[in-house]
């Protein structure tokens, strides 16, 4: 990508509980190690379009008490969650994980589906939780330029990173506008409990139907400047918006991201990437023929029945 873009690479080394601040610092451009999108990293800098998709998977026993996982990325978070009774041992390097089992100095460790393959040994018990997590490059504060280069490579390229997937992870999984679409539709929807938590900190109502209005006119707007047609598109962002809704009825989170000065600019960004996005698969004829499994990247925060209704009307889009 370097080669094709007119860049010389330079490496530089990162730790993953001090990846935000060397991404500030500007000590690299941007980060590729495997990062997975989260809400939280979105309101920083630019995450790119997913690469691939991923999920923790514990191997050994699980049922055991001393549970080993590397230091400070996501899977971390999700071992403390999900193991919150159990003695952790949390180490800064990942290599060291297979040999913690081997050695009964851990009952289990957690990877992810990628370093799966390369860690399991003989014998040992491997569970692996559904391939949801995207991963993402992540690009510093200011990079608009570059961020926008990277991402029509990213588009253009897809075969040869699909490719790359197929070498390094044994496996394909499709990059194409609509798996892109889908994963915009999962981001969006990953920020609501935290719009929730913003929202009841500050003592606001989860509905707001002057903004709703004013959203909604805009998207309806832009999206008959990209062709689409006005009543469908509009019939699916005032969906979406129906949807964010549920969302944050049922699910809430605290935060410390400021409602206005990060979320929302966040917001903003990703339904101009997802209008972007609808065209993109519309033109490819993605949208008519698309199936519940298109959407299951969503299915943390929408369920079988609303997930449907965002599908139908993709579907009617594509028409």
């Amino acid at each position: 990508m370097a080669r094709d873009l007119g860049f010389e690479l330079e490496w530089v080394s990162f730790r993953w509980p001090t990846l935000q601040s060397q991404l500030q610092n500007g000590e690299f451009d941007i980060a590729m190690g495997g990062v997975t999108w989260q809400p939280g990293r979105a309101v920083l800098g630019y995450l790119t379009r997913a690469v691939a998709r991923g999920g923790p998977c514990v191997l050994g026993d699980e049922q055991g008490k001393r549970i080993a996982v590397n230091h400070g990325g996501v899977l971390e978070a999700w071992t403390r969650s999900h193991f919150a009774d159990r003695e952790l041992v949390i180490v800064e390097q990942n290599q060291t994980l297979p040999e913690l089992l081997a050695s009964g100095r851990a009952s289990a460790i957690v990877t992810d589906s990628f370093e799966r393959k390369a860690f399991e040994r003989p014998g040992w018990k491997v569970r692996c939780e559904p391939a949801l997590a995207r991963k993402v490059y992540w690009l510093a504060p200011n990079h608009a330029e570059l961020a926008a280069r990277i991402d029509d490579w990213l588009r253009g390229h897809s075969e040869r990173i699909e490719g790359a997937q197929q070498r390094w992870f044994g496996e394909r999984q499709p990059l194409d506008a609509l798996t892109n679409l889908a994963d915009l539709l999962a981001r969006r929807m990953a920020f609501m409990p935290l719009v929730a938590g913003a929202k009841a900190k500050l003592a606001l109502p989860i509905e707001d139907l002057p903004r709703e209005r004013v959203v909604l006119d805009s998207a309806a707007t832009s999206a008959r400047k990209a062709g689409l047609p006005e009543a469908r598109a509009r019939e699916f962002f005032a969906l979406q918006i129906e949807l964010s809704k549920a969302v944050q009825r049922r699910m809430s989170e605290a935060t410390t991201l400021d409602l206005n000065q990060q979320i929302r600019p966040a917001l903003n960004e990703l339904g101009e990437r997802i209008l972007t996005a609808v065209v993109e698969a519309r033109s490819a004829g993605l949208l008519a023929p698309s199936s519940p499994a298109d959407l299951e990247v969503l299915s943390p925060w929408l369920n079988d029945d609303e997930r449907r209704q965002l599908l139908d009307t993709l579907k009617a889009l594509g028409q």
